[in-house]
């Protein structure tokens, strides 16, 4: 095995452990997110650009302890360090989730789509798979480097 192969060989390992967790985590996430959206706008009636955030919020919170617990489980950071972190990389996500969410609602009718409560989890769902990429990757360098 030249050194080049043994380098791959050990990034590869925790990818082939922390990639499995941060998928199953990040639809746990989503279930929580578009879960609690869907019952603001449609139960409480709750503007949809204002269901998100605490929804989102919640979402944060529950995956951050999973995330920490499993994902990144070999991490030395402190809890209370590796939190700040990790709001830090989830408000980038935020951003990007939050953007690509607002999108879907402002061209759903221009696509002839509906733009009701019933297709908010597939908005949520469109956001937080553009921003899954962002956000895994500043857990793994920068919330919970090792």
């Amino acid at each position: 095995m030249s050194v080049g192969e043994a380098a791959l060989a050990r990034v590869g390992a925790p990818l082939k452990r922390q990639i499995p967790f941060f998928v199953a985590i990040g639809l746990f996430g989503y279930v929580v997110d578009a879960s609690v959206t869907y019952l603001l706008a449609r139960k409480f009636g709750v503007d949809p650009l204002l269901a998100r955030p605490p929804a989102f919020a919640l979402a944060t919170v529950l995956n951050f302890a999973l995330n920490r617990a499993l994902t990144f489980a070999d991490t030395k950071t402190s809890i209370h360090s590796a939190f700040i972190r990790y709001v830090v990389v989830c408000a980038a996500g935020l951003a990007v989730n939050y953007t690509v969410y607002a999108l879907c609602i402002a061209l759903a009718p221009l696509l002839g789509l509906p733009a009701t409560p019933a297709m908010l989890p597939l908005f949520v769902a469109c956001g937080s798979g553009v921003a899954m990429f962002v956000t895994y990757f500043g857990f793994r360098f920068f919330a919970f480097r090792t």
